[in-house]
């Protein structure tokens, strides 16, 4: 791939081949060993002053998905790793180059190392493929034969946020929705009997939210661990976006807002996972009515042809350049700690099981826009569909 000389923020220079495998040889050669970086188990990798690999231990190969066959000499650390923002359409140079990157945690300790010497961070990248990284970056500066290189050690932090933010959240909803049902379980008694029926039909409602918010928790654990196999059925597109829509009506995110389905929406025949896609669509709903001020719309659409199908959510309000370099990452959320797992999952799910496409659309005369596909079959390695109605 021949990258162009051209930036949106870091220097997009690089060596040929050649000075980077004699600069390989003066790392490996080294008054430090290179075999015991090789030896732990933190992923380390070095970089020449241009950000380019020159050595990657075995911990980094296993780090990276499918990496202990990758040649990462002469790649950048987004490009490695398969950042979604390293490729030629974003970034014309390569990892660094993007307009994204002027927000990448990663990019900025780099330079802060081959500037002062030393720098540590948490950062978070979205990959292609649905995957992320949650990690903390540790850079240092060292000086080889007068050849400055940047050691780059990598430490995972994933699990550790996920018990911090994500049980903390689930751990509040569930307690909320147990305490309404337990608050109007005990006003029961007091009312008359045409009351007791409304607050009943309440307490059902709570009791599915409550179900939802278990299941929902469930499966991102096993979405993460790699453990989902989906089952497919026959589904009609605009049926199933409709129920997904009556569903999301009811919830207390909607209130003070107006959901609707596009008058144009079609319904198109197709094959996927009811639950996980009903998890992606439920995902980018509840986003929109949250980044959606009072009295504003979202709109749900879908529509498709032989090839794919599609469903897009639409709200009235526009992303900040800071955010939307960010929205895929793991844990990331305008809307505080504890939350940030809706977009990560719904890419997750769509790429990585559903062998679908997310991706959107903001601007601020006409708003965002979040638009996932699929194929109207089921991937390569699925199982057999079965034939069921949505």
């Amino acid at each position: 791939m021949a990258y162009l000389n051209e930036t949106h923020f870091a220097p997009p220079e690089r060596l040929d081949r050649d000075t980077l495998e004699a600069q390989a040889k003066k790392v490996a050669g080294a008054d430090y060993p290179a075999a015991i970086l090789d030896g732990v188990s933190t992923p380390v990798f070095i970089l020449n002053s241009n950000r380019q690999v020159v050595f990657a231990n075995s911990a980094f190969r296993e780090f990276v998905p499918g990496g202990e066959t990758l040649d990462f000499m002469g790649q950048r650390a987004g490009e490695a790793v398969n950042c979604i923002h390293a490729d030629m359409d974003e970034a014309p140079g390569g990892c660094g180059t993007a307009i994204a990157c002027r927000n990448c945690e990663a990019i900025a300790s780099m330079l802060r190392a081959q500037s002062t010497g030393r720098d540590q961070r948490p950062f978070q990248l979205a990959l292609r493929g649905g995957d992320a990284v949650n990690a903390v970056i540790r850079t240092t500066r060292i000086t080889v034969e007068g050849e400055i290189f940047i050691i780059v050690a990598l430490m995972d932090i994933k699990d550790t946020l996920w018990h911090r933010d994500i049980e903390r959240a689930f751990l509040h909803d569930v307690m909320n929705i147990a305490g309404s049902i337990r608050s109007s379980s005990e006003a029961l008694p007091h009312f008359d009997p045409e009351t007791q029926k409304a607050y009943m039909e309440r307490i059902v409602v709570a009791c599915d939210t409550l179900i939802n918010e278990i299941q929902s928790h469930r499966l991102m654990i096993h979405a993460e661990d790699g453990m989902l196999q989906p089952v497919y059925e026959t589904l009609n597109s605009i049926e199933f976006l409709s129920d997904m829509v009556a569903i999301i009506s009811q919830h207390t995110v909607s209130r003070e807002r107006r959901l609707e389905m596009a008058p144009e929406a079609r319904g198109v025949a197709f094959a996927c996972d009811r639950g996980l896609l009903s998890r992606v669509l439920i995902n980018l709903l509840k986003n929109a009515l949250e980044a959606s001020q009072p009295g504003q719309t979202v709109t749900a659409s879908t529509g498709g042809s032989g090839s794919e199908v599609w469903f897009s959510v639409h709200n009235e309000t526009a992303m900040p350049e800071a955010v939307k370099g960010k929205i895929f990452q793991r844990f990331f959320s305008t809307k505080g700690k504890a939350r940030g797992v809706g977009t990560y999952a719904a890419k997750l799910l769509t790429e990585k099981y559903l062998h679908g496409s997310i991706g959107f659309t903001t601007a601020p005369d006409t708003g965002t826009t979040f638009t996932v596909s699929y194929p109207p079959g089921p991937g390569p390695s699925a199982p057999d569909v079965e034939n069921r109605s949505a």
